[in-house]
């Protein structure tokens, strides 16, 4: 009886102080808990069905992106899906329906209310599961005859203080990586699982460095691009509406590394119009809404994810139509050494990002090979020698590059389906 007044108690306390919004919070989470419960039940019933020997289940975080879908591409152009058939789990069915593409259905990723009856369907009966992102068989058991592929999206520097790689991610049976030496190294403790897990596979998203990416090519032309120096920029997301994935620390007025006020970033575009030099600021989509990155820059293009979609193209097409690249710890400066192309790592923020999320190496400055710009100046100096034509960390970049990568040659796609045993 105390226990239960106590309890009365709290609910009347989180009631006052939370007010209507709380209650709202309360009645979602116990839908989405009472949702979870029921469509795993529906999932164990469907274990009762023979394994359809043909269907695939691919995934990927957003609809037809990354490695999951470049993998797909692969398929439906090499005529895979005239004896396979493939769910795509998708976030927006209808407008995923409009394809039609061969032998292909849409499943609804997440189905808000309700019992997702073809989710638990499709995973329950698959005889491959892949995906670059969400792991949707967490908290399920997979029948003995089923294969789960973790293609994931990147192998980089940042570390992990293992909440975002919990036990439920190492329920796959192998995740894809670069090469037997770093990358396996750090997708293993990303992971938190055994290096025996990882297949030296490449992924399929590297393919694209080695084919001529015409609508790529067009894409930049678009964007007003003519005979400049094209300078790809992709900073790590710093500054997000969501609070605890932000970093714990002073962001500046942007949320860019050296680039910390309006008044920077216009000096900065005034300088690359004076040196006929573009750049493509691809922005992450959780810092795209910020205020800063709605006005117009003669020579900043801002790229969102929008854009692409609209053009009907993956960022890795138009990544192989660039002269440089400027980063920080992001994965893609792992991917970029495939291009051989001048990389400028901005280093400003590297002591409080070491204490804030830290490196998943020791000594991660010795493994990025090009400029360390620690301010505007030096950001300065090494765009300049770049669009002078000097290349001095050629020889740095071909020493690190067999660390990360084992292939060099744009078949990831193949070597991944020749492993599954998914063959024509």
């Amino acid at each position: 009886m105390l226990r239960l007044k106590k309890m009365l108690r709290l609910k009347l306390k989180k009631l006052k102080n939370g007010g209507l919004p709380w209650v709202v919070e309360v009645i979602k989470y116990r839908l989405n808990a009472n949702r979870w419960i029921n469509e795993r039940l529906f999932y164990h019933y469907q274990k009762r069905m023979p394994i359809q020997e043909n269907l695939i289940v691919i995934e990927s975080e957003e609809d037809f992106s990354d490695n999951a879908y470049v993998l797909y591409e692969y398929m439906l152009k090499n005529g895979y899906l005239d004896k396979y058939h493939v769910a795509m789990l998708v976030n927006d069915v209808k407008a995923a329906q409009k394809k039609h593409w061969k032998n292909t259905e849409f499943v609804k990723k997440n189905p808000g209310h309700g019992i997702n009856k073809e989710w638990a369907k499709v995973l329950a009966t698959c005889r491959w599961y892949i995906y670059d992102h969400n792991n949707m068989m967490q908290g399920v058991k997979k029948r003995q005859e089923q294969i789960i592929l973790n293609l994931w999206h990147g192998v980089g520097y940042k570390g992990t203080n293992h909440e975002d790689s919990s036990e439920f991610k190492t329920t796959f049976d192998y995740f894809d990586t670069l090469s037997d030496k770093i990358s396996l190294y750090c997708q293993a403790k990303f992971f938190n699982c055994s290096k025996e897990k990882g297949v030296v596979l490449g992924y399929p998203r590297l393919d694209y460095f080695y084919s001529s990416n015409d609508i790529g090519k067009k894409f930049i032309k678009s964007l007003g691009v003519t005979d400049e120096k094209v300078v790809l920029w992709m900073p790590t997301f710093r500054k997000s509406a969501v609070a605890r994935i932000s970093e714990k620390y002073d962001l500046g007025e942007t949320g860019l590394p050296i680039l910390y006020t309006g008044k920077i970033l216009q000096d900065f575009n005034k300088y690359l119009a004076q040196n006929r030099i573009v750049v493509l600021l691809k922005v992450h989509h959780l810092q795209a809404d910020s205020p800063i990155f709605r006005k117009k820059y003669s020579n900043i293009k801002i790229i969102k994810d929008e854009q692409l979609k609209e053009a009907g193209l993956q960022l890795y097409q138009f990544i192989s139509g660039t002269d440089a690249l400027i980063t920080d710890y992001s994965s893609i400066a792992i991917d970029y050494l495939l291009m051989d192309n001048p990389i400028i790592f901005t280093l400003d923020d590297y002591t409080e990002y070491e204490k804030s999320r830290g490196f998943i190496i020791n000594n991660a400055k010795e493994y990025m090979p090009g400029y360390h710009a620690y301010d505007y100046d030096d950001l300065i100096l090494a765009l300049g020698e770049i669009n002078g034509g000097k290349d001095k960390y050629e020889s740095d970049r071909k020493m690190i590059r067999p660390l990360y990568h084992t292939y060099t040659d744009g078949h990831s796609s193949e070597r991944i389906l020749n492993f599954l045993k998914i063959r024509l």
